[in-house]
């Protein structure tokens, strides 16, 4: 269990006080910690991860009314992959208040790929669940991630950034492919998670109701990365 100082200490960062304290414990708790799904916070994270999909969304159409669809689309699954969660985290410090198994080292857990980015969904699932309200939920979220609303997404026609990408990689004598790593949710309404790999390192990781929506957001992402360097 966390202690009470450091229920309030994280309450104060997140900007939300907890009704039900347990339910914050469990947000923070590994599944080295326990493999009871009641008790530790993958659960949490799913429910999480979907709660964040929506107020993104939600926030990306106010924010941005004359923005093309593929456009956004492609601004919510930057948003919402694995680093601007992690950094959220980082930057309100609560990765080393993690509940970890016995032998286990929280600072080795927390850098393994999509710990922390998973701690962040699960504590918008445990907001959602004890307070029963999507604005409390939502309100974390946006406070968060603020910086990435910008209102800067602008109406314009698709890229064919899979195409960009094949072109990048065969002017430098790279290999690319695109891996299918997951289909989830009902077979009339599929979302496919698909990695874009550069000599076998994962340089992008997109989803979309298509194989090609999801490659075409991979493929977006790599490229974002490729710029930055």
């Amino acid at each position: 269990m966390l202690n009470a100082q450091t229920v309030k200490l994280i309450e104060e960062r997140i900007g939300y006080v907890f009704n039900n304290k347990a339910l914050l414990t469990r947000a923070f708790t590994h599944s080295s910690a326990s493999t009871v799904a009641t008790q530790n916070y993958e659960s949490l994270e799913f429910l999480g991860d979907s709660i964040v999909d929506f107020i993104v969304a939600k926030r990306l159409m106010i924010e941005n009314p004359d923005a093309h669809e593929g456009a956004l689309t492609q601004r919510r699954a930057e948003i919402v992959s694995q680093e601007p969660l992690e950094n959220a985290i980082k930057k309100l410090d609560l990765a080393k208040y993690m509940i970890v198994g016995k032998g286990e080292s929280v600072q080795s857990i927390t850098t393994h790929t999509k710990v922390a980015s998973n701690l962040f969904e699960s504590i918008v699932g445990a907001i959602y669940l004890d307070s029963g309200s999507v604005e409390c939920a939502e309100a974390f979220i946006f406070m968060a991630l603020k910086p990435h609303f910008d209102g800067s997404v602008k109406h314009e026609e698709e890229r064919d950034y899979k195409s960009e990408l094949n072109e990048f990689a065969t002017r430098n004598k790279l290999k690319v492919e695109y891996i299918t790593v997951s289909v989830t949710g009902a077979s009339h309404d599929p979302t496919f998670t698909v990695d874009v790999t550069i000599d076998g390192i994962c340089a992008g990781r997109g989803k979309g109701k298509s194989k090609k929506s999801a490659q075409q957001q991979g493929a977006r992402l790599a490229l974002s990365h490729i710029n930055k360097r």
